[in-house]
């Protein structure tokens, strides 16, 4: 049986999204898309909601599932017939994810991606992503087995229960030994669409219904907060520990780099994104290489401590340092246990 001429990527509405438009939503979900570009994707009949086409005037509910529809690509074999798991109970599934993987399709690569090797690796289970990694982070993700669940640990991580502990190998040999960046994050507003930047107060945002929906990054930054520990140095790199409190987009990358000391590899955010366009367009140099110090962005989510969903005890879950990290971190002669 031949397999269908699309693959459907679906988005769950969480409680701070309740009541937006449906346009709104997927421009908030869609990093890479304007929200015309929305629209024209809507319009096309590739958006459901409950069950139908949508509008783009439609609102979301909170509990909801909004599924985009994708054409098939062809793509190359997925190296990884399988992902480690980091725990597994009767709600919750943790893996270790490694990077360059996605962790959801897009319209360009569909079966790269955790969702894709996850159906293949437990068939007959839907997973619920509770949680997402950039696609150069490697480390800890956390997926819900049945959709109860995902709810509580949506509600676990907007309501900041969801500790995380990320480490991140970055340029430069760092002066202090602990720093906080209290630092709102927006989008950058130029070129590259994705790419985010410190700037002004974080100011709040409404639903139309007037529910408030905490901040959001329009025409101001919205609030971001990351810890920072420096763990060890040497050879021009520094290994350092991120606590983030809040959860903004690609908040530890743009902290780290607006302290002087972007992550090694962070194409995105090594000057002013310049290495980034070169990628898109595949053509990297030696030189660029060398500029960037690594193939791919040095940040692992190591662990997450949380309150389990089902009995309310503390869960911590950890994962090791890939081989590419480790390795790094020995060419610089710096030890980690």
């Amino acid at each position: 049986m031949s397999a269908a001429p699309w693959v459907e990527v679906p988005f769950e509405v969480q409680k701070p999204q309740d009541g937006l438009r449906l346009d709104s939503y997927l421009a908030s979900r869609l990093h890479r898309y304007s929200r015309s570009q929305v629209q024209r994707l809507i319009e096309a009949g590739r958006v459901f909601l409950r069950g139908r086409t949508a509008k783009p005037a439609a609102r979301v509910a909170a509990g909801e599932t909004v599924l985009i529809r994708y054409p098939r690509h062809e793509e190359r074999p997925c190296p990884h017939a399988e992902l480690p798991v980091l725990h597994e109970d009767g709600v919750l599934l943790a893996v270790d994810k490694p990077a360059p993987l996605l962790c959801h399709p897009t319209d360009k690569i569909q079966n790269n991606t955790v969702t894709s090797v996850l159906k293949r690796q437990f068939p007959g289970q839907r997973l619920h992503l509770a949680h997402r990694l950039d696609r150069e982070t490697s480390g800890v993700l956390l997926l819900a087995k049945d959709p109860r669940t995902a709810r509580e640990l949506a509600a676990l991580f907007i309501g900041r229960q969801v500790r995380k502990e990320y480490l991140a190998l970055v340029s430069g040999e760092v002066s202090w030994r602990r720093e906080s960046v209290d630092a709102p994050l927006g989008q950058e507003g130029r070129e590259i669409k994705v790419r985010q930047a410190v700037c002004a107060a974080a100011t709040p945002c409404c639903a139309p219904s007037g529910k408030a929906l905490g901040t959001r990054a329009v025409g101001a930054g919205a609030e971001a907060l990351t810890e920072f520990e420096r763990l060890a140095a040497g050879g021009g790199l520094s290994l350092v520990r991120a606590l983030p409190k809040t959860g903004r987009l690609h908040q530890i990358r743009v902290h780290l780099a607006h302290l002087g000391h972007p992550v090694l590899g962070d194409k995105l955010y090594t000057g002013k994104g310049e290495l980034y366009m070169k990628a898109v367009r595949k053509a990297l140099t030696e030189e660029d290489l060398g500029r960037l110090g690594a193939p791919r962005q040095m940040l692992h989510a190591r662990r997450l401590r949380l309150p389990h969903p089902g009995t309310g005890r503390e869960l911590e879950i950890a994962a090791p340092l890939p081989a590419d990290f480790s390795r790094l971190l020995q060419e610089a002669g710096i030890a980690w246990p």
